[in-house]
């Protein structure tokens, strides 16, 4: 399901379904990836009148009540043992030992169940879960095949299915705009990218023909890594972002995602994400705050009001936002990085896309970072067309996939920065990717 489409009370509701198939009694495990998951999860089961265990953090904290309540429903004197827990703590085997005390039946809850297909994370798939039911917007782990047909092997294939544009068409989601903004590298940053991009050319011309296998290939994880980072930090990004909030974007509440990486060639210098508010705040005079792994959770619960109620313009973020946390007020977000996994902009595009009352319609500005082949031609030269066409073909799926459902497609597929050799169509044409 889409997301922002309602999974969880979607999940609750088929639990219920269950438990009065069996007058109540049954034991129900819900896992989660993340601990802030665990309590929105054990507010939501207050609804249907349920108090959980909530199996995280120290097992001195939850453990003895859990056994206690297993051995109650084991002897028939409990209906129900409800938990929530993550799916960290349920890939332990002490977790594991102590649910598999439990008589049937038993249903497994997985939100977010892409991460469940991890090597590690797969022990929390236990056998004695004779109801499974997976969560996700997303399914299908990305570059790993065997962790995805672990997951359809376990949960039995996907049995119902919610994409985005049925959710907008029905009301569940917003409908957006899309406003794709192509930057350029500078020279000194170009010159950094022409030493990594010859670098990649050279490890994926040792592979062969046909796709390249990152698996295994450290060097070229590395050197992808690296120019991912310095195309996430480009420094004209920071200037026209600053240009659209000055020349009249509506500030109130926006989201800004940033790189993970520092800004410079070398990623040697300030943080991306501080420098991104120290921008918007020097120059555009604006309330701005990172939403970060720095903060804690009560700090994070405070900026999430703020953020809401409009006291706070701007949150700038890295990837916190991504998955879990609801910020349903967002207006604008503006993607100044994002990697070439799909789940991520997926997620991405469902959080700002949640309904919110006096909200209308949401608006994404994407930043597309290319090379300069006017100034500096030779990117386009031989050893170094495969390598560059590869990494403007995965930009161009994020843009395609974000134009299909806006509410300007088609005109979304040729905006951006109004020149001629910076259109997105001009650039699909220089690397022969026009169907893309």
């Amino acid at each position: 399901m889409a997301t922002g489409t309602g999974k969880t009370i979607t999940a609750l509701l088929a639990a219920s379904r269950i438990a009065d198939r069996f007058d109540g009694t049954f034991v129900l495990v819900v896992a989660v990836p993340y601990q802030h998951l665990v309590d929105q999860w054990a507010a939501d089961l207050e609804e249907f009148n349920t108090q959980p265990v909530l199996g995280y953090q120290s097992r001195r904290n939850w453990q003895p009540r859990l056994e206690r309540e297993l051995l109650e429903f084991n002897n028939g004197v409990r209906d129900s043992c409800v938990v929530v827990t993550t799916h960290r703590t349920l890939s332990q085997e002490s977790a594991r030992r102590t649910l598999d005390r439990a008589t049937e039946p038993s249903m497994l809850i997985a939100d977010e169940v892409h991460h469940l297909g991890a090597n590690q994370s797969q022990r929390a798939l236990m056998e004695s879960f004779n109801l499974r039911l997976g969560l996700s917007a997303t399914p299908e782990r990305w570059y790993d095949e065997e962790g995805t047909e672990a997951l359809e092997e376990y949960f039995g294939g996907t049995v119902f299915d919610y994409g985005l544009e049925e959710a907008i068409e029905s009301g569940a989601l917003c409908e957006y705009y899309y406003v794709p903004h192509i930057v350029e590298l500078q020279d000194d940053e170009m010159e950094r990218y022409m030493q990594l991009t010859s670098k990649i050319g050279r490890l994926m011309a040792r592979q062969g023909d046909g796709e390249f296998e990152l698996e295994g290939n450290q060097a070229l994880q590395t050197a992808l890594f690296k120019r991912a980072r310095l195309i996430g930090t480009a420094r004209e990004k920071l200037d026209v972002l600053v240009e659209l909030f000055e020349n009249g974007s509506e500030p109130s509440h926006s989201l800004v995602y940033c790189s993970d990486g520092s800004v410079g060639v070398e990623q040697d210098g300030e943080r991306h994400v501080d420098a991104t508010t120290t921008r918007l705040k020097s120059d555009c005079g604006l309330s701005v705050d990172r939403f970060t792994a720095r903060e804690d959770q009560e700090e994070r619960e405070r900026l999430l009001s703020a953020f809401e109620s409009g006291e706070i313009d701007v949150l700038t973020s890295i990837r916190c936002l991504d998955e879990g946390v609801d910020v349903p007020a967002t207006r604008t977000a503006y993607i100044l990085a994002s990697t070439s996994n799909p789940r991520q902009y997926v997620q991405r595009r469902g959080r700002i896309l949640r309904q919110h009352p006096g909200k209308k319609y949401a608006v994404i500005h994407d930043f597309i970072t290319v090379p300069d082949t006017t100034r500096h031609p030779e990117v386009l030269s031989e050893d170094r067309y495969d390598a560059e066409r590869t990494l403007i073909r995965k930009e161009l799926e994020r843009v395609t996939m974000f134009a299909d459902a806006a509410r300007n497609h088609p005109d979304a597929d040729i905006k951006g920065v109004p020149t001629t050799d910076r259109s997105l169509q001009e650039i699909k044409r220089r690397y022969n990717l026009l169907t893309a």
